[in-house]
């Protein structure tokens, strides 16, 4: 799966190298708050960059979240450490005579850390690979943009998410 998946970076790294010139294309930058129903409760940085060369609507967004899981997945006092990188393409849904609400959907790829103490012993970091499959809901404002999204992991994490957060021009 590594293989692929880095395959799958590089390719999607050169479609955007490609591109217009950054001056033309959208960038907002923010933070988010997401919650899991394995991880629970994560903060972390997100930035998403319009691809207008591809199709109107179409961004790529990347977001790192460091959750803040229950401890009680281990032995007692031990720590669960829990993060992850996603890199996903969102695609606006368009809807008619509406513009402070954009729907969207998309999908992408995570990698996900984590550690599980066992025994009262130190956890091994392991890193997992997975799929995105995501929908949500973007609000323009002026000066912002607040947003909503479920996102599922298929492999890696392999949980469902519920993240919010703002976006800054």
């Amino acid at each position: 799966m590594r293989r692929s998946t880095s395959g799958s970076l590089i390719v999607l790294l050169a479609v955007i190298a490609g591109g217009p010139p950054l001056a033309a294309q959208e960038f907002k930058a923010g933070g988010q708050v997401t919650f899991g129903d394995d991880a629970d409760f994560g903060l972390g940085p997100r930035a998403q960059l319009t691809l207008p060369w591809i199709a109107p609507g179409v961004w790529l967004a990347g977001s790192f979240d460091y959750f803040f899981p229950d401890s009680g997945l281990g032995d007692p006092g031990g720590d669960y450490d829990y993060r992850e990188l996603n890199l996903n393409v969102l695609v606006d849904i368009p809807l008619d005579g509406v513009t402070n609400l954009v729907p969207y959907a998309g999908g992408g790829m995570n990698v996900a850390w984590e550690k599980v103490p066992s025994n009262g012993r130190e956890g091994v970091l392991e890193r997992l690979y997975g799929l995105n499959i995501i929908a949500g809901f973007r609000f323009p404002l002026v000066g912002f943009t607040p947003f909503v999204e479920a996102r599922y992991e298929l492999e890696g994490g392999e949980q469902l998410l519920v993240a919010g957060g703002i976006l800054l021009p």
